[in-house]
């Protein structure tokens, strides 16, 4: 007897832009002259593109690039995820997350805001931009709306001694 091998999809990371306003060290979307022109995802793309995979069974969507609060229609995006019943994330460095929160808000299933040091200067120079009071900024305001937003870390050979005083 034959054995049939069944793979379900669960998870699309979905790059909604290459762009991005920070310049972090670690990342290549911080090198910016290599993405600046680069198009944002097509709104109906990518509605066909996330019917085709909620078809395939993926259940969990995260919307990412660069940074996704770039994206002008980002909310449209994931307001059309959830109509299909999919789970969404987005991670951000908060830049941005005040001109989106409200209509983000109770549409993200996960909502991540990175911050790679409790130290603020250090936190920015790895970052590249000052962004260390945007994020806190932000964490506050996603919880005044009644999300649940949590920190993503970036650990690295410098950071990683850090890690306990992010808990």
């Amino acid at each position: 007897m034959e054995r049939k091998r069944i793979l379900v999809l669960l998870l699309c990371n979905y790059y909604v832009t290459y762009r991005c306003n920070a310049y972090c060290n670690f990342c290549h979307f911080g090198e910016h002259e290599k993405f600046k022109n680069t198009p944002f995802a097509d709104l109906e793309d990518y509605k066909n593109n996330v019917r085709q995979i909620a078809k395939l069974g993926v259940k969990f969507l995260d919307l990412t690039g660069g940074e996704p609060l770039l994206h002008p229609k980002i909310s449209e995006m994931v307001k059309f995820a959830k109509a299909l019943k999919m789970q969404t994330s987005i991670t951000t460095n908060g830049l941005l997350y005040h001109k989106h929160a409200e209509a983000l808000a109770g549409n993200v299933n996960l909502l991540h805001f990175s911050l790679d040091s409790p130290d603020e200067d250090e936190h920015n120079n790895i970052r590249g931009v000052n962004c260390f009071q945007a994020v806190l900024n932000s964490l506050a305001l996603a919880k005044s709306l009644g999300e649940y937003p949590d920190i993503l870390f970036t650990v690295t050979n410098e950071t990683y001694v850090k890690l306990p005083q992010m808990h």
